[in-house]
Order: structure tokens, then C-alpha cells, then sequence
């Protein structure tokens, strides 16, 4: 997996090279990726899919889903440490694991269709034999595959796999990806925000309708917290939440999205503008609740004018950083 890992990453530079992935439609973006990169990462992974480790927490760390990760994360245009099942989230990607299994169970009914005398279909009656004598196999392996996603009372024996059985192995894993996805976003103190608005597993609508590059990727690291708000810098810098303070005003509220969005007097230029943008939708944006319905919207204004706002605002943070000026 690391060899096919490592081909899948050039070839993914390559095209780098030669495409500005910012500038793609998502949809095209994802199109390259799957046509592609997809292919030499699932390379034979009929087979070898048998034997990877069937856990969504650990399969982050295997070289074909950095791979993919680093994928999401160049278009984008987010840092390498921003949270996985964020970058994901945004495109409506779901863990090439997925991939996998469905190939996976693909070659079984192949296998089913085999005549007996074919090697191939000899190779899995033999693993079959294997499992019935509790000895670790091919077979035994995806029966384990299938006791994990709650298919094994449906599917008792692998001969039974058929084109009509595929989708509802398909749906069961995809539904405890979207359960464990749900679970970590819950539970991540680093995504708090995100959880707030991010609440279907669906390619954004924002990253097709903001052309802007700067401010789709501005948009982008405010949604998922890549960014440098004390929220975010301080938990690096080990500072008790409470205490992440905003310095660009002297507030003394933490610098979180909210206080960002807002509240901060730095912004309050950008902020008029933007309210004047919206006048037909709000007056202003006066608590929490208010900017989370902004950031759920779908409608063509306001994302362009939540990016233009938000991307604003963060030049004019760096501009108040470089000349060292707290705003009262």
C-alpha cells in the first residue's frame, strides 16, 4: 500500500503542476481525483482489501488515504493539520475504505460466477475450507468484514453475495462512516464551530459558487478553524481556552469565530458593509444563532458576501498584527 501510496502522490503533483486545483470546479476537481489518482491507489485492492485493518480511526494513518487527504486538503487550500473528517466533510468525500470494500465484494460475485475448475475460484474454496477450520483466510477475513458492519445476519455465507445484496452492504458501511463521522464532530473541541452548521454529509455549495479564490479559501479555513484566531493558536500554545483572548481589541472576550464575526471593533468597517450587503435578510447579526443560519445559507448572495466579509476581515487582522495596534 505505501508503493501504490507513494505513486498515487506523484501523479497527484504532477497534475499539480500543470492545474491550479483552486481554480477547478469542485465537481471537475473530484472527477481528476477519482478517474485518476483513485485508480493507483486501489490498485488489486480486491484482494489486499481482505486484509487491511477494518477501523476508521486507524485507516487515516495508512499511506492511500493520505494520499487522498492530502488531495482534499490541496483544494481546498487548508493546512496539512486541519482535521480529517472536516476536509472530507467539506467535499462530500467519504474514506477510500469504502472503495475498497465495494471492489472488494465486487470480486466476490465475480468469484460466485466462476466455474469450479477456474484457479481463482479453486484459490477461494480452499480459503473457505481454511475458515471453516478456523484458520485465518481470504474468506474468514470478509465474513469479518461483514460481522463488523452488521451484515453477517443477512449474509451468512459469501456464495450468497449477489448484485442485489451489494447496495446493502454498501449502505451499512457508508452509514457507520456517517455515525462515526457524527461521533467525532461532537466531540472535537477543535471543531465546536463547525458542528454548529456542518449537519449533511454533502459537497458544499459554496466551493462551486465562489470564484474568488482568496476568499473561497478565506471562507474555507474560517469554516473548518484553520486559521489563527487565539481559539485555534492558543491551543497550541497551551493557553487555557478562557484565557485565548482576542489582541487586536481590547474586548477581553476570547477570539473565537463568533467574537471574529461578530464582535471584534477592528471589523467594524467590514461589518457595516457586509450587513448593508444582507439588508434584506437580517439587520445584523446580534447573537450565535444568527451567524450559523449565515453559514448554513445556500443562496448565491450570501456566500459571496460572507466570503467577501470574512476574508476582509482576516486581511485586516493581519494589517492590525504587522503594525502592533490594539483597537479600543
Amino acid at each position: 500500500m505505501k508503493q501504490l501510496g507513494e505513486k498515487a502522490l506523484h501523479a497527484l503533483y504532477s497534475i499539480r503542476r500543470h492545474l491550479n486545483l483552486h481554480n477547478l470546479n469542485p465537481k471537475l476537481a473530484i472527477k481528476i481525483f477519482d478517474t485518476i489518482i483513485s485508480p493507483i491507489l486501489l490498485y488489486n485492492s480486491e484482494v489486499w482489501g481482505a486484509y487491511i485493518k477494518n477501523d476508521f480511526n486507524n485507516w487515516d494513518n495508512s499511506q492511500i488515504e493520505k494520499t487522498h487527504l492530502r488531495f482534499c486538503k490541496l483544494y481546498l487550500g487548508v493546512g496539512k493539520k486541519t482535521t480529517n473528517i472536516a476536509c472530507r466533510g467539506e467535499l462530500g468525500k467519504f474514506p477510500l475504505i469504502i472503495n475498497i470494500y465495494k471492489r472488494l465484494f465486487k470480486y466476490i460475485i465475480h468469484l460466485n460466477s466462476l466455474p469450479k475448475e477456474a484457479l481463482a475460484k479453486q484459490a477461494f474454496l480452499i480459503s473457505k475450507d481454511l475458515h471453516s477450520k478456523r484458520i485465518t483466510s481470504f474468506y474468514g477475513n470478509i465474513m469479518d468484514i461483514l460481522k463488523s458492519y452488521n451484515c453477517n445476519t443477512q449474509i451468512t455465507e459469501l456464495e450468497s453475495i449477489a448484485i442485489q445484496t451489494l447496495s446493502f452492504i454498501h449502505d451499512n458501511i457508508k452509514q457507520k462512516y456517517l455515525n462515526f463521522w457524527k461521533h467525532k464532530l461532537e466531540n472535537s473541541s477543535k471543531l465546536k464551530f463547525y458542528n454548529t452548521f456542518k449537519t449533511e454529509y454533502q459537497l458544499e455549495k459554496y466551493l462551486s459558487t465562489i470564484k474568488n479564490s482568496t476568499e473561497r479559501k478565506a471562507l474555507t479555513k474560517f469554516r473548518v478553524s484553520n486559521h489563527k484566531l487565539m481559539i485555534e493558536l492558543g491551543r497550541y500554545q497551551k493557553i487555557p481556552r478562557e484565557e485565548r483572548l482576542c489582541e487586536i481589541c481590547q474586548s477581553g472576550e476570547v477570539e473565537d469565530e463568533y467574537h471574529f464575526a461578530n464582535s471584534c471593533k477592528a471589523y467594524s468597517n467590514q461589518r457595516e458593509n457586509f450587513y448593508t450587503t444582507l439588508r434584506n435578510k437580517l439587520t445584523i447579526i446580534i447573537d450565535q444563532a444568527q451567524l450559523v443560519d449565515i453559514m448554513k445559507s445556500t443562496e448565491h448572495e450570501t456566500i459571496l458576501s460572507l466570503s467577501k466579509y470574512i476574508s476582509s476581515c482576516f486581511t485586516e487582522r493581519n494589517r492590525y498584527l504587522e503594525i502592533g495596534i490594539a483597537v479600543s
